[in-house]
């Protein structure tokens, strides 16, 4: 019997994806929403792109999918990508030949049936199978039908009798129970120990809770909370932020309270977090770099009370509009948004903060995009670092004496934030870490390491990853 296959490795860890019951709630759901999920998983393997850019694009395409079909389509693709290494490592033990040889539609149509039958326990296997078998049918020959077919069919027979490999092969064991590339599993348990890495690796697999900030320039948290009693299963407040409030049991964010006044935005706790590293105050000019989607950007005016300036930076010019849309809906006035490459860009007064939140991997983000882990590398690592740097030596020059530097990421993995940090600070040596500002609570103070490192994990603080440093210009 496999240890693992419905519950845990090990220590029964929550594995599962959250929301079984809604997730295969439609065992009959429309064949479209397969399909796009198929196309999905298709191209975010072929194109190393994020699921959630993909899913957007075709789902403004089908048009007519409802908001059950919807959600269930959003938990096939993310469960699949989620459990991906694992659900590989069983088809490799009944498939005749290796994933890799097979063509690419064929091993994602694979690897969503499977999904469904190991994990989806309201969808009848016979669902799983006879989809599989039509969308093979539809992209292969009758050979990839039958392939599929007997595949599946010998998966259903004998999923009590699949193994994963024995704990004592560490690697090995973790990389295949949760479901994580081998690369990656090799870097964690040798930075923090077998133990803690395998802590990681189950957060970075349980599905992210909803985090909203309370837009508290229009309502405090304790009203909009007691506003949404009744509309949701739960509202609680975050402990290390004063606007987050963690939603269980809610579908349509439109249909909260004050969604169209602007009382709430969705943002992680970490990302909160690193807004209140800024240390912003009313009145004073501030820079977001790299500035999409605005969450940042909106949450620094809501500390400096909409007074000021902040000028929110962003390359890519069809992130602006969706920006202007949620800070017109937050009623946010002294956000100026502008295009521009933050590795070359040019100002001519200069900032009392800047904030940069770095382009990374997003390795941090993993339980929210759990592609993540399989269309990054560790040569990314790299790549990014000097792209990172670049951002860095630029915007540094705008520091006003005295003023402050906020580097950021989502990122767990040292090339892209001690590693950064140490080679700017080398070469700028008029900048120094502000090791534990004074202003911050208690509870994010210990969230420091001795060098002055800000870190969020999501084993530790039920956040995203995220990495920060504050530095500050001497006078």
């Amino acid at each position: 019997m496999l240890c693992g296959a419905w519950g845990s490795p090990r220590s029964s860890p929550r594995i599962l994806p959250s929301r079984r019951g809604s997730e295969g709630s439609r065992p009959c759901v429309a064949e479209t929403s397969r399909q796009i999920a198929l196309d999905v998983l298709t191209e975010v393997e072929t194109e190393a792109c994020f699921a959630d850019e993909v899913l957007n694009r075709h789902l403004s395409r089908a048009g007519g999918i409802g908001e059950k079909d919807r959600n269930f389509l959003f938990n096939l693709i993310k469960g699949t990508l989620r459990w991906r290494g694992r659900v590989d490592y069983f088809l490799q033990q009944i498939a005749s030949r290796p994933l890799e040889a097979m063509p690419v539609r064929i091993r994602n149509i694979l690897r969503l049936a499977a999904y469904q039958i190991l994990f989806l326990d309201r969808v009848p296997d016979w669902a799983a199978v006879d989809q599989a078998a039509e969308l093979a049918r539809r992209y292969g020959h009758e050979g990839h039908v039958r392939f599929v077919n007997a595949v599946l069919r010998n998966l259903i027979r004998r999923r009590e009798d699949l193994s994963l490999p024995d704990p004592s092969l560490t690697i090995s064991y973790l990389q295949a129970a949760y479901s994580f590339p081998e690369w990656l599993v090799e870097r964690w348990v040798r930075r923090f120990g077998a133990g803690t890495a395998e802590r990681l690796l189950e957060a970075s697999n349980l599905p992210p809770p909803l985090f909203l900030r309370v837009n508290t320039l229009k309502i405090s948290r304790e009203e909009w909370i007691s506003r949404i009693s009744g509309q949701a299963e739960g509202a609680r407040p975050h402990p290390l932020v004063p606007e987050g409030v963690e939603v269980s049991g809610q579908g349509d964010l439109t249909t909260l309270p004050g969604y169209q006044q602007g009382w709430f935005y969705v943002q992680d706790p970490g990302s909160m977090i690193v807004a209140h590293l800024s240390g912003a105050k009313p009145g004073e000019r501030i820079l977001d770099a790299c500035a999409a989607p605005g969450g940042k950007a909106s949450h620094l005016a809501q500390l400096m009370q909409d007074r000021g300036e902040i000028v929110a930076l962003e390359m890519e010019e069809g992130k602006i509009a969706r920006m202007q849309e949620n800070l017109k809906r937050l009623d946010i006035r002294s956000v100026t948004l502008q295009t521009g490459d933050a590795s070359r860009v040019e100002f001519a007064q200069p900032f009392d903060r800047i904030l940069i939140d770095a382009p990374c991997s997003g390795l941090g983000t993993i339980r929210r995009h759990p592609e993540a882990k399989w269309i990054k590398s560790a040569e990314d690592l790299i790549r990014h670092q000097e792209r990172q740097l670049s951002i860095l030596r630029n915007v540094s020059r705008f520091v006003r004496d005295g003023g402050t530097l906020i580097y950021a990421t989502c990122s767990t993995e040292p090339e892209e934030n001690e590693e950064v940090i140490g080679r700017f600070l080398g070469e700028r040596p008029e900048f120094t870490i502000e090791k534990k500002p004074k202003e911050l609570e208690a509870a994010i103070l210990e969230m420091f390491d001795e060098q002055g490192y800000f870190h969020a994990y999501p084993h530790l603080h039920h956040t995203d990853g995220f990495f920060a440093a504050r530095l500050i210009r001497k006078e």
